[in-house]
């Protein structure tokens, strides 16, 4: 597993947290070019682990912090371009600021 993305948090994982962060992949999974399926770790506390074939990653809720770790086969990641990793963060971000996890960015006038 390789570290893509570390995210700052204002918000730790709580239980009510933990299902609005169900409740957002479940509304948006339909949108995943690739069919998705994800868990929780019920082993390893704070743990999400999703797969859309061929990558598999884990979110990692920390107290201060969100860490997103994945793996893929050598062709995926010559796949992975800078556009489509700008892309993944953005989408992690917005994920964060509509759970709670985060306060939404001001926007500059």
């Amino acid at each position: 597993m390789e570290k893509i993305y570390e995210f700052p948090t204002d918000q730790a994982l709580t239980p009510a947290r933990r299902k609005v962060v169900e409740q957002h992949i479940e509304r948006y999974a339909h949108l995943s070019p690739r069919p998705f399926s994800h868990s929780w770790d019920e082993s390893e506390k704070g743990v999400l682990h999703f797969t859309a074939d061929p990558i598999f990653a884990q979110v990692r809720f920390q107290s201060k912090k969100v860490e997103l770790y994945a793996k893929a086969p050598l062709w995926a990641r010559l796949l992975f371009t800078e556009k489509k990793k700008l892309q993944l963060k953005e989408q992690i971000e917005s994920m964060l600021e509509k759970t709670g996890f985060v306060s939404p960015k001001k926007t500059k006038k």
